[in-house]
């Protein structure tokens, strides 16, 4: 056999590694057997200290037949050929003809492993091209055509690198045993060239001893990679074992390792390998710009890397200057070469590098490039250029060595730059530079002669201006200007504060007057009975000027001017002026009379919108000090509550308390915005108490749900049995029985629809204080509810709500309507002054001015911050794919439903909710649209087993539903599963709702299926510990207020909160279009939602496209059926 025959029997792979191997070789021994069949064996040593016993038969004209080795690789030769073959083989082909026959001995044929015996293999010709074929032959006991099937190259590469893993491992596994830690290191080598390439890394890797090049950087990183064992030499081969190397050597592979990743995923998404570095060194890889960093960091502490001594800083540089015929020759010595980092350049020479900041080098690496080596050449005009450019950059770090004074000479005085600004006529401005070399002065119209001038200085204060002014081409082209007013406005706020940082600037007089000083604001504040009396003055500034002004700073302008041509500049300043407009309402008309009178409620924004500003005085009197006092230190208050609940009300809800007689006190109103569980009622009453004893004698009245009214007089017989309590409910007749107890008692409680019907009862009836629960219950203004509860007759007016947006910003206008009438904006103009702007636009002056407003009268406490006893509650979403025929079924519903969507009309919302309701139906059960669905849920069937282990576990459950029909489907569902349950729906009467909460609470069932309408509010059930939402949608609030049923006051449990979702439905896209949505409550009071009815028609069509989730072929299907 020849080298490219045993090449071709072992692989590239293995071939190359018995190459490593060849004086490996020991004891070789050699028989001939009688039919020219020669016997080679000896010991191969393997990479530690074993020796492998290792055979291999060839015919006599050198044709392979077979081979063993007692290595895990070949196992005796069962296995493919490994290294230690190839080693014996090759060791064969290089030794001497005469040696490998010096012994022959006619003996019995052997029992060769793999052969299969026969006279005619003895008959074999003179050794012939095709000896590797003939050996295969012989091998499989068949011919072996050209074309019998053969393996693809590429697996043929497969196995080998699996085979030469396996080899890999197995002698890791012999060779690694007592291997020590910590003893190979890696010395960098850093091979830096004349000729612009980048600069290489070469490593040399030793354990202390003699060192060896790394022949291959990547070949090395993966040996480490799959722990192979490799050999360098006779005295260094170990397993390449991370923990093998230094840490210092860990630190350098780690830079390359990050490199190779960095150049695989530039490969990978390219398509195209990396340019190779031509004719380096063996061995070698280009290094990037940071890597180059980071070994030099690496080894900055040493002061040497790479064979380099490291400097920081620029050396000794001398810049030579030499006469030459028509100019002078110039260089830079010593020397030097520049390298870029990615965050530092560096100079070399043949022994030293030195380190320098990116920005210190940036002008002047061009320079040192072009005059180290050689040096330039420049004729005595370009000399003087030389001299105004490049010079200054190299002045003051280089020593100038001119004999001669050639360009000494040469290097004129630094100018003062001086700039001149006039304003020709209002509204317009020139601008020019000036120069001034000693007593010299070089202007647009004149310049001494022979004057050795800066042209540099001049340039630089030539484009300055230019950057903000146009030159004027009609005067002198070193004038420049504008009439343009925006950019005189960028001018006066950019352009001359640059100017300044350049030079001397001059201003003429009428450029002065361009700019109106700014107008001196006071604004005095006093409290006169029920009203604000307001004094604004603005001094000397024009009063017909205001309505103006005050446009120009809703429009957020720069400078506004005035009817004279000046420029105002619209500064901090003048945001008091702002504020009283935009906040207060106050129009540049009452603004103009100086004077202005403000409802008391005014008092805390006012506070709060001109605490703080700059630029205006300030001056109030003690009353609206002491307003202002009660309102940020409400805690604080001198009020206390009714000595029977000191010990019963917490520490916050004390504190509720203290705000609600802060406002009463006022004659103001507020919102008690406490997250829901927090005790809203104990407050109401505890402050309805407290206004009793201080001899109030007036009834109070409070409007909530129907499902609360008898919620209400237990409560208040349980916190408050002082307070007599009449609950309006019965008939028209018995109602109106009812009212003539009114006067005489303390609290009336009615519902939001009695209250709707007896209107007429109301209208000669005067309360004290009206309360409105669940408020968001009046949140459509154009309502009869609303209506109704704003005809009411009462002194204040506060409301309870956990969530008092729903769904628009305009709910929240609603309220503060009825709380107190006119204290925001009418509707239409609070739109488009704070719903547009903030919900649209994202506006946060318009956010910060709403805050300002209602902030105020509305407290919002988390249970969160103020329960830290309460258990931790868990919200989980539970994904479900839907059934196979559900899916058909549903896919059907979307093409039908994106059919009638596009039809419909953009204002037909009745359509959108319409399509909605049957997608969300056939997600929870097919059965709630198809009365013959012979399919399955699958959500039916994931609530049925979440519900049963559940059970199992010991746990209580409340499962919510929108669909009262779905409760039923549940009811016998978990029927069927032998649950026990108790059911709640809107048709539930009033008590026998209140005794199944009872007997839930007692442990009686397990599980309790309500409607999520009918149990979001008013009910306590802190027996359960799991809250199911069968089917989510868009109310997160209502949804909230249903997990507060069991995560409230009394809990002592965990609490786990699920939502069933089906996966690549409707009810996902809805969730995640959520979570993409802008949470107006979050930004005000609280959590909430995005309306259906504030969505566009492209944002409601894509709830309704089919991708990612719906492949063609399954639209089809679904289509077709």
């Amino acid at each position: 056999m020849d080298r490219e025959e045993i090449r071709y029997l072992l692989g590239s792979t293995i071939y190359a590694r018995a190459k490593a191997y060849e004086n490996r070789v020991q004891d070789l021994e050699c028989e001939t057997a009688e039919n020219g069949v020669r016997h080679l064996s000896a010991d191969v040593r393997g990479s530690g200290r074993n020796l492998y016993r290792t055979q291999a038969w060839l015919r006599q004209n050198g044709s392979f037949v077979s081979a063993s080795c007692t290595c895990p690789f070949n196992e005796n030769g069962e296995g493919p050929c490994c290294k230690h073959i190839g080693a014996l083989l090759l060791h064969e082909v290089d030794e001497p003809e005469e040696k490998t026959e010096s012994k022959p001995e006619k003996k019995a044929l052997l029992d060769i492993p793999g052969v299969q015996r026969g006279t005619e293999f003895a008959k074999e010709a003179a050794a012939r091209k095709d000896s590797y074929v003939s050996g295969l032959e012989m091998l499989f006991g068949r011919k072996w055509r050209g074309d019998e099937p053969v393996s693809d190259v590429r697996a043929q590469e497969l196995l080998r690198a699996y085979q030469e893993d396996a080899l890999a491992e197995v002698e890791s596994l012999t060779a690694s045993d007592g291997q020590q830690r910590g003893f190979a290191e890696l010395e960098p080598e850093l091979i830096l060239d004349y000729s612009g390439q980048p600069p290489l890394l070469r490593l040399r890797i030793s354990d202390g001893g003699r060192q060896y090049v790394v022949k291959s950087i990547p070949e090395l990183l993966t040996a480490i990679e799959k722990e192979r064992s490799v050999s360098y030499g006779k005295t260094l081969a170990f397993v390449h074992r991370w923990d093998a190397f230094t840490s210092e050597a860990q630190k350098i592979l780690t830079l390359l390792r990050r490199q190779q990743d960095t150049v695989k995923s530039v490969e990978a998404a390219t398509g195209r390998p990396t340019r190779s570095i031509a004719n380096g060194p063996a061995g070698s890889v280009p290094l990037s710009g940071e890597l180059l960093d980071e070994l030099v960091a690496l080894y900055e502490p040493r002061g040497e890397v790479g064979g380099y001594a490291l400097r920081k800083g620029l050396p000794a540089l001398t810049l030579r200057v030499e006469k030459k015929r028509g100019g002078v020759h110039i260089v830079v010595e010593p020397s030097l070469y520049t390298l870029q980092g990615l965050d530092y350049s560096y100079l070399y020479n043949e022994d030293t590098i030195w380190k320098l900041e990116r920005a210190e080098a940036a002008r002047l690496l061009p320079a040192l490039n072009a005059l180290c080596g050689s040096g330039l050449f420049f004729t005595s005009k370009d000399a003087v250029s030389f001299c105004s450019f490049v010079l200054p950059e190299l002045g003051r770090k280089i020593t100038i060595d001119d004999p001669d004074r050639l360009l000494l000479n040469q290097i004129p005085l630094e100018p003062v730059v001086q700039f001149y600004l006039d304003a020709p006529h209002m509204g317009a401005v020139r601008a020019h530079p000036e120069f001034l070399y000693g007593e010299d002065r070089v202007t647009p119209f004149a310049a001494p002669t022979d004057l050795l001038r800066d042209a540099r200085a001049e340039r630089r204060a030539g484009r300055l201006l230019q950057t903000y002014l146009t030159q004027q081409t009609d005067s002198s082209p070193a004038e420049y200007g504008t009439d343009d007013e925006d950019t005189l406005v960028t001018f006066l706020e950019e352009g001359v504060p640059a100017l300044l940082a350049e030079g001397e600037v001059y201003l003429s007089d009428a450029f002065r007057d361009l700019q109106a000083a700014p107008p001196k604001i006071s604004v005095g504040v006093s409290v006169q009975g029920s009203v604000l009396d307001l004094e604004v003055d603005t001094g000397e500034f024009p009063v017909s000027e205001l309505k103006a002004l005050l446009k120009s700073l809703h429009q957020k302008k720069r400078y506004h001017r005035l009817r004279d041509g000046r420029l105002l500049r619209l500064d901090d300043s003048l945001e008091v002026l702002d504020e009283l407009n935009e906040t207060l309402e106050l129009s540049g008309a009452k603004l103009g009379q100086n004077h202005a009178q403000l409802p008391l409620y005014r008092a805390p924004s006012l506070d709060w919108a001109l605490s703080g500003q700059t630029g205006v005085r300030f001056n109030r009197d003690d009353a609206f000090r002491r307003i202002s006092r009660s309102f940020h230190a409400v805690k604080d208050s001198e009020y206390a509550p009714p000595a029977s609940l000191q010990k019963t009300l917490r520490k916050y809800q004390r504190d509720g308390y203290r705000w609600l007689r802060t406002l009463d006190g006022y004659g103001m109103g507020g919102i008690l915005a406490d997250d829901m569980g927090l005790g809203k009622t104990v407050q109401v009453l505890s402050y309805l108490l407290a206004m009793k004893q201080n001899g109030q004698t007036l009834p109070s009245f409070i409007v909530c749900p129907a499902s609360l009214v008898l919620n209400w007089a237990e409560e208040c017989q349980k916190f408050t049995p002082e307070l007599s309590c009449v609950v309006v409910d019965g008939d028209a007749a018995h109602r109106a029985e009812l009212a003539e107890s009114w006067p005489t008692a303390d609290l009336v409680v009615t519902s939001y629809d009695l209250l709707r019907r007896d209107e007429a009862l109301y209208e000669g009836q005067e309360f004290y204080a009206c309360i409105l629960d669940e408020a968001q219950a009046i949140k459509n203004h154009t309502t009869q509810k609303y209506k109704a509860v704003c005809k009411v007759r009462s002194r204040v007016r506060f409301a309870l709500t956990g969530t008092p947006v729903e769904n628009r910003l305009g709910e929240l206008w609603s309220i503060f309507s009825f709380l107190m009438p006119g204290y925001l904006p009418p509707y239409k103009s609070f739109c488009s002054r704070f719903e547009k702007p903030i919900v649209q636009e994202e506006d946060q002056t318009a956010v910060r001015r709403l805050n300002q407003l209602t902030g105020p009268f509305i407290l919002r406490r988390m249970k969160s911050d103020v329960l830290k006893e309460l258990p931790p509650k868990t919200e989980n979403v539970y994904r479900i794919e839907l059934e196979e025929e559900q899916r058909k079924l549903y896919l059907a519903a979307v093409v039908d439903a994106r059919e009638k969507l596009q039809a419909a009309k953009p204002e037909d919302k009745m359509a959108v909710f319409a399509v909605l309701m049957r997608l969300r139906e056939i997600c929870c059960d097919p059965r709630l649209i198809a009365d013959n669905w012979e399919g399955g849920s699958a959500k039916l069937d994931a609530c049925a087993e979440l519900v049963s282990s559940a059970v199992e576990g010991g746990h209580r459950i409340l499962l919510f539903s929108q669909f009262t029909s779905m409760l039923e489907l549940l009811a016998k569902r978990l029927d069927a599963e032998g649950i026990s349950h108790f059911t709640l729906q809107g048709s539930t009467p009033k008590p026998v709702r209140a005794e199944l909460v009872r007997r839930f609470n007692g442990g009686e069932v397990s599980v309790f299926l309500i409607s999520l309408r009918a149990g979001g509010t008013g009910l306590n059930l802190t027996a359960a510990d799991i809250v199911i939402h069968y089917d989510p949608w868009w109310n997160v609030a209502a949804q909230n207020q249903a997990t507060d049923r069991a995560y409230r006051i009394g809990q002592t449990k965990d609490v786990q909160v699920y939502k069933l979702i089906m996966k690549d439905t409707i009810e996902e896209k809805i969730m995640k279009l959520q979570e993409r949505k802008h949470i107006l409550s979050d930004t005000f009071i609280s959590s909430s939602e995005s309306s259906i009815t504030s969505m566009s028609k492209d944002e409601i069509m894509d709830l309704f496209t089919m991708e990612p989730f719906v492949q063609e072929a399954d639209f089809d299907e679904a289509y077709a059926d």
